[in-house]
């Protein structure tokens, strides 16, 4: 994984966050956010592990369905 923590962005958009390129164990790569991790950088690490999640993007499209996005968090070490 690599990263940069955005401080500036488009209205409404709350900052900072991190935009995060990860690539998959299966092969291929994408880009999305790092959440659950904070805009620390101390914090996060190139080359980090991390996990898909889903959020809800918007309440709702035209036919009634939840809209959803993914994003990405740390995995946490096991003991």
């Amino acid at each position: 994984m690599a990263y940069t923590v955005v401080y500036r962005s488009f209205p409404e958009v709350a900052v900072p966050y991190v935009s995060a390129v990860v690539d998959l164990d299966a092969g291929g790569t994408l880009k999305g956010n790092l959440v659950d991790a904070g805009a620390d950088p101390s914090a996060i690490a190139v080359g980090m592990p991390v996990e898909t999640v889903y959020r809800t993007a918007a309440e709702a499209d035209d036919a009634g369905n939840p809209v959803l996005t993914y994003a990405f968090r740390p995995v946490e070490a096991s003991s």
